[in-house]
């Protein structure tokens, strides 16, 4: 008994130990990478662990203004924001009617969208290619955000079918015996239940709307509407590399993952394990 103590505080010591060092991996590239996008290219490659000599923020505002990094961005925020919050009234309303309604089909219907799960997405480009040239919509925008909520339909129905699992059916009833009807019971009493998984759902969706490359690449055709992924890949020739410009785009791209997560990552945990022990 009397070593306990000690071999408790030598677990704490390793296990500080352990926390610092795997900051000190997610830390340390991050400030490689602000330092860098300081430095010219002579420079970042003369010198790539020193300080950068000057601190000149005019690489910044050419990044942003002359080459239109800005309108990527916004284009990105644009199309995360839309994505996500199409996805999370059709997909919060599915799972509601797969999960807590009573219909012959329902199971069916639950299994063919986890289906989806098990599909690649890179596996139906050229389908959806054909499909969205015959639905013959003009705007490449809508056909974008179209895509990216049915890409998320499989996992947000999945994570909170999960959820509504665990909400008992007591609620609901004592709701209808006061008169509430059942889209009033839905948005007065589920939707503010579930709360942490629509967070969970929007925060995926969102990082992956927003870190989305290849089917950008493949379904956006004019520049205006790049995403912020595709501007990136701009500054990277075939002869040549303008690094310190790419870095610029990367801390610019990477900085609404960052705030997103910081704010909501409690939730996340949340809302993927409630209703873990009820499924």
């Amino acid at each position: 008994m009397a070593n306990k103590p000690k071999r408790q505080s030598a677990g704490g010591v390793v296990a500080y130990a352990f926390l610092a060092l795997y900051a000190l991996v997610i830390i340390v590239p991050l400030l490689f990478i602000v330092f860098s996008s300081f430095k010219t290219n002579e420079e970042l490659f003369d010198r790539p662990w020193s300080l950068p000599a000057k601190l000149d923020f005019f690489s910044y505002y050419d990044v942003l203004i002359n080459f239109n990094l800005y309108r990527y961005f916004f284009n990105s925020l644009f199309y995360s924001a839309f994505s996500v919050i199409i996805s999370l009234v059709v997909c919060s309303m599915g799972a509601y009617a797969i999960i807590r309604l009573k219909w012959r089909l329902r199971g069916l219907c639950m299994g063919f969208l986890l289906l989806g799960l098990m599909v690649p997405s890179h596996a139906l480009v050229v389908p959806l290619y054909i499909f969205i040239a015959k639905l013959g919509i003009s705007s490449q925008r809508i056909n974008l955000i179209v895509i990216f909520v049915a890409f998320s339909v499989s996992t947000s129905v999945f994570i909170l079918s999960g959820y509504l699992k665990s909400i008992p059916w007591e609620l609901e009833e004592a709701a209808v015996i006061d008169g509430c009807s059942l889209y009033r019971s839905f948005v007065s009493i589920i939707v503010p239940i579930i709360t942490p998984a629509l967070s969970t759902v929007a925060i995926f969706n969102f990082l992956n709307v927003w870190t989305d490359f290849f089917i950008s690449l493949i379904f956006i055709n004019d520049q205006k509407q790049w995403t912020i992924q595709l501007g990136i890949n701009m500054f990277k020739g075939s002869f040549a590399t303008r690094y310190s410009y790419l870095l610029i785009a990367v801390i610019l791209a990477i900085i609404p993952s960052v705030v997103v997560y910081m704010i909501f990552n409690k939730k996340i945990v949340a809302g993927v394990t409630a209703g873990a022990l009820k499924a």
